[in-house]
């Protein structure tokens, strides 16, 4: 078997073994940090890692707004379309990053007090946040450029390097620290090394060309992003808000139950977010070429294998929650089901949303994600503060069922005016996705039956063995594509 493997992988094409690899180096880094959760979950109370989750949340939304998020969408299309090297829009994107990141730093500067309390945390951690976000745009630009070069031997090294830095900067900072400040040395370790890989990329970026200006390409950038600074707002505010807001209306210990939750499901977003980044530069490669039926069976392959995994993440819920955080985050397993199946409907819709953004039409973009993130609020004002953060599970689920719907919509439209067709088939995403609410829901039922669920995994086992040469026969036809 391990030969027949072997020789399926040699057999691969090279962009295949490329996006495998990618993948790999995705589930390295998003599973380690899932991995080492239970460390500091059994280190840290609810309220320091509350806290941790807090910064976290505030500083995914803060830093779309310090680097315009220019390591999105924008440097695709700058490789695709601008007709100058690679290396050349990496460093000129570097330039304008370091830019505006100094800017809205100075801006802090200036107003601190009332950024602090707005944010409600301690006024070090938040300045620690606004430095960091001068040096995260390098790694970024790095990452991106050497998918483009299809050389994932160094991404593996460089990944893996900073994935196991991460949690052992957090853990000899909370151990050289007093214990009242565990929460902030957690923040500070990770802080730490940010800043200090972001340093190295950008020398590293900046030797392969010296350009920090280019009117034409910082115009280009700033004309393509600002319009989408309300996308990318909104859809962290959509995967963030809810953090934030049982944080304010039930306190730091909530927020922290409601953040294991979220990280159990993250091991879904493990595969979804791996796939994705490793799948964008196919995916507009086959946009530009037109091959769209071969991206609509990889889509299609991609869905189910992701709707298995909810599945399996939600039919062992608790026993995710006990070993990730222990007892005292029992309450978080009622929240997996809808934030798992939110994963899904996350993929989705950002695969849905790349088809407008290669063809620029940005609008609906915006528009789709904007709703959505509004309804996600709104519904949290209501459901929080009457039903508990409970809530926010089933608000955030309904908000990204929305956004699919929406951006379903507007990718037929973008489809109408420049594809003169459609890519993928309505009646199968819809089906799958109705096979994954009904799994979610489902699922809930059975928690208090163990081994129910246990003969129900062994007879998917068994399904898989029977139909494994058919199964098979699905993953060399995707190989080939």
């Amino acid at each position: 078997m391990i030969k027949r493997i072997l020789q399926k992988y040699k057999s691969m094409p090279s962009q295949a073994k490329v996006v495998f690899w990618f993948t790999f180096v995705g589930f390295l880094q998003k599973g380690v940090s899932v991995i080492t959760a239970p460390i500091f979950t059994r280190i840290l109370s609810t309220e320091q890692y509350g806290m941790f989750s807090v910064y976290t949340a505030w500083s995914d939304v803060l830093v779309i707004i310090a680097t315009l998020y220019l390591h999105m969408a924008v440097i695709n299309n700058a490789f695709m379309k601008s007709g100058k090297t690679k290396e050349h829009v990496v460093s000129a994107f570097q330039g304008l990053s370091f830019l505006t990141t100094m800017i809205i730093l100075g801006i802090y500067l200036l107003f601190r007090q009332k950024v602090d309390i707005l944010i409600g945390l301690p006024s070090p951690v938040v300045l620690g946040m606004f430095i960091s976000f001068v040096f995260a745009p390098p790694y970024y630009y790095w990452t991106i450029y050497e998918r483009y070069q299809y050389d994932y031997k160094k991404m593996i090294v460089v990944t893996a390097g900073i994935t196991v830095l991460t949690p052992l900067a957090g853990l000899a900072a909370i151990f050289l620290s007093n214990q009242d400040y565990w929460g902030e040395a957690r923040i500070f370790g990770k802080i730490a090394v940010l800043c200090g890989t972001g340093l190295v990329f950008a020398l590293i970026n900046w030797k392969k060309d010296h350009t920090f200006f280019d009117k034409d390409l910082w115009k280009y950038a700033l004309c393509f992003n600002i319009p989408l600074i309300p996308h990318f707002l909104s859809e962290t505010i959509l995967n963030q808000s809810d953090r934030i807001m049982i944080n304010g209306y039930c306190g730091q210990s909530e927020a922290g139950i409601y953040s294991v939750a979220y990280s159990a499901a993250s091991l879904v977003l493990i595969f979804s977010s791996a796939v994705n980044t490793a799948m964008v530069p196919w995916q507009y490669e086959k946009l530009r070429d037109r091959q769209y039926k071969q991206m609509a069976h990889i889509l299609y392959f991609v869905l189910m294998g992701l709707g298995l995994l909810s599945a399996g993440m939600i039919m062992f819920a608790p026993e995710v929650i006990r070993i990730l955080a222990g007892t005292k985050y029992s309450d978080a397993v009622g929240l997996i089901p809808t934030l798992a199946a939110s994963v899904f409907f996350n993929y989705l819709y950002q695969t849905l949303a790349r088809v407008e953004m290669y063809y620029d039409k940005r609008i609906y973009t915006v528009i789709g994600t904007f709703a959505a993130a509004v309804v996600n609020i709104v519904l949290n004002m209501i459901f929080i503060p009457l039903v508990g953060y409970q809530a926010a599970g089933y608000t955030t689920l309904a908000a990204h069922i929305l956004l699919c719907v929406l951006h379903y919509f507007f990718y037929r439209r973008v489809c109408k005016m420049c594809v003169d067709g459609k890519i993928y088939s309505a009646s199968i995403l819809l089906g799958i996705s109705v096979a994954v609410l009904i799994i979610a829901f489902a699922m809930m039922i059975l928690y208090q039956y163990t081994v129910l669920r246990i003969c129900i995994l062994a007879g998917v086992f068994v399904l898989v063995f029977i139909f494994r040469k058919r199964l098979m026969s699905i993953v060399d036809l995707v190989i080939k594509h």
